[in-house]
């Protein structure tokens, strides 16, 4: 499929870290992934565009991982996270951050309010979002939002902020490569063609053409070029050592597998030559099945039934 800008993808890291810096970009992509009545939003984290210190070349150096905190007027707080390779715990991963920013809010509330139990009154929910280019989930569907419920009822589980029922947890997940032409999802399929990089099947709304304007290099400034071609080219250079080790392995591999046929090979063959050597002299009745059978290390009976 033709791709909208086939010299930039939006899940890299800085790029998507332009996107979300956006706080009108984020604020309508967080209203339509977890369903949210927010009208502003609050950079916290995530907004400062970098390139990794140079370091020795390595996988980690590419995977794309941004984490943008973003607080909404209610003062709940959403973690937005792009991972475009598969990783096998990153749900846990994604639920240890959530964990890990509700206890370093509580901290700065303890340290606002004193260290009492009223501190806990001020907790404000942290909620997900995942934007993954590999699958996590067996079905078809591209976009799931999972919350926490009483299993008999479906009863939502809630705490109070600011006087405000919220749900405790919220986690979403937009799985790029399940996307469908065909999908009749008019609120998330928009965000599935933006972050995917195909052709947009409706027209979009401002926030998403703001985002997809993001993505016109020549509009960038030269500081953002610069950084941009230093990641690539570090992408680049990872994914050639990548390949290099690979295609090492398996030379390796292959010398090492015939070595190993070579001495089974020879191992066999004389193996046999001292089978057919001793089997000629059994017949010619100048060696007892006996004497033979021990020097080949079997029993008389699979001597002689190989005769």
């Amino acid at each position: 499929m033709t791709l909208r800008h086939p010299g930039i993808s939006p899940t890299n890291d800085l790029v998507a870290k332009k996107i979300f810096s956006n706080p009108e970009i984020t604020c309508q992509f967080i209203r339509d992934m977890l369903d949210l009545p927010t009208k502003n939003v609050t950079i916290l984290e995530g907004s400062n565009i970098h390139v990794l210190p140079s370091l020795p070349y390595s996988a980690q150096d590419f995977y794309t991982s941004i984490d943008v905190l973003a607080e909404l007027d209610n003062g709940t707080q959403v973690i937005i996270e792009i991972q475009v390779h598969h990783q096998n715990f990153f749900i846990n991963r994604l639920w240890a951050y959530l964990c890990s920013q509700v206890n370093q809010n509580l901290e700065k509330i303890r340290q606002r309010e004193g260290d009492t139990h009223q501190s806990y009154k001020h907790i404000a929910p942290v909620y997900a979002i995942a934007i993954v280019d590999s699958n996590y989930f067996s079905d078809d569907l591209a976009f799931h939002s999972f919350s926490m419920r009483e299993n008999t009822t479906g009863e939502v589980l809630t705490i109070t902020n600011n006087g405000q029922e919220n749900h405790l947890v919220k986690m979403a997940f937009l799985e790029l490569k399940k996307y469908r032409e065909t999908s009749k999802d008019e609120v998330r399929k928009p965000w599935l063609e933006f972050f995917g990089n195909k052709p947009f099947t409706q027209e979009p709304e401002r926030a998403i053409s703001q985002a997809d304007q993001l993505l016109d290099y020549k509009s960038w400034s030269e500081e953002d070029r610069k950084m941009f071609s230093q990641l690539r080219m570090r992408e680049e250079q990872a994914l050639l050592a990548q390949d290099y080790a690979l295609e090492t392995a398996r030379a390796e591999g292959l010398e090492q597998g015939l070595e190993r046929g070579l001495e089974q090979g020879l191992e066999r063959g004389k193996a046999e030559g001292s089978f057919a050597m001793l089997a000629n002299l059994v017949r010619q009745q100048l060696l007892t099945s006996e004497v033979a059978s021990q020097q080949l290390g079997m029993t008389v009976a699979e001597f002689e039934a190989l005769l």
